[in-house]
């Protein structure tokens, strides 16, 4: 096909339903779709053209989605999983929101959540999402208006803020705020998305040959390096807008994990992919003192765990 408008990219794991990749098929119009699969795991059944379906050298929702990244072609990208269906007329939301806002570098779709196994529900038909030329735009001080009807504005997160040596001691405050840190579920402008991802690749290469990739956290570590990349080439300065969230009704539906993949937050050591952020921009306070707060709750989990032993000395410890 031509140059896709929107491309979607999706990490994949164990045992997704076919049902999902036949909804997927569904959306209409210029838009891509990239899967990549961890080694092993069998590629979905499928005969749309649109669907790329690729296999990574890896398994990590880092290494998956950034592999994903690379490979998208179109004007506009954005990031979901496979556990969420999209709003058929995506492509008709995404050219009608940057017709308006040509300005912008990135809009959020709005969600709703389904429990597990609720296929029917997320299979019912989507009600219409219009009228987005003429929705009202919610600022930070409107608190008369709801967010739900609104187009919330996003304003850049304020990474020049000052390293804050209380983070040592104290729980960090500098990242409240209606700015956004994650990657995922926003339509970003695929321009900036490449040339960002350059920098963040390169820093995979420790010393020749030898790599590090960490699994989890691409989410934060992306939307926080596109936010980086704005500042430091003067695009964006702390608290120019940079995008909306759309209001109701929802651009995409989320289901629940299984019990078998309902991960331990806790275990995901964010710290490692963080730690990435400061190797290319040292310069921003923002950055470190996130950093310092992953590494104090690093060690509040793992001394909790330890407290947890002595309470039960025969539990399994995995």
């Amino acid at each position: 096909m031509k140059k896709p408008t929107l491309s979607v990219i999706i990490p994949m794991r164990d045992n997704v339903p076919q049902v999902w990749i036949e909804a997927l098929s569904k959306v209409e119009g210029n838009v891509e779709f990239i899967l990549v699969y961890p080694p092993e795991v069998p590629l979905l059944s499928n005969n749309d053209p649109r669907i790329r379906q690729i296999v990574s050298a890896l398994r990590g929702e880092v290494i998956q989605r950034i592999t994903a990244l690379l490979n998208a072609s179109g004007t506009y990208v954005l990031s979901i999983n496979c556990d969420e269906y999209l709003y058929p007329k995506i492509e008709e939301v995404v050219l009608a929101y940057f017709q308006r806002f040509p300005n912008s570098y990135l809009f959020k779709l709005r969600q709703k959540f389904y429990p597990y196994g609720n296929q029917e529900k997320l299979l019912e038909d989507w009600e219409t999402f219009t009228n987005l030329e003429n929705i009202t735009v919610r600022k930070g001080d409107d608190h008369h208006l709801k967010t739900i009807e609104t187009l919330q504005e996003i304003p850049i997160c304020p990474l020049d803020n000052e390293f804050n040596l209380l983070c040592l001691i104290k729980d960090r405050k500098d990242h409240h705020g209606p700015h956004q840190e994650n990657f995922d579920k926003k339509v970003w402008k695929n321009s900036l998305v490449q040339e960002q991802l350059n920098d963040i690749v390169k820093q995979f290469t420790l010393l020749g040959p030898f790599k590090y990739v960490p699994f989890w956290c691409s989410d934060r570590l992306l939307g926080l390096a596109m936010q980086a990349n704005l500042y430091s080439k003067g695009i964006a300065k702390k608290g120019d807008i940079i995008g909306h969230i759309l209001p109701f009704p929802e651009q995409f539906r989320t289901e629940n994990n299984p019990p078998e993949f309902r991960y331990n937050t806790t275990n995901r050591r964010y710290i490692l992919a963080e730690c990435l952020l400061l190797k290319v921009y040292p310069q921003y306070g923002y950055f470190w003192n996130l950093v310092i707060a992953s590494l104090k709750n690093l060690v509040r989990v793992k001394s909790g765990k330890d407290k947890l032993a002595k309470l039960i000395p025969f539990s399994n410890q995995s």
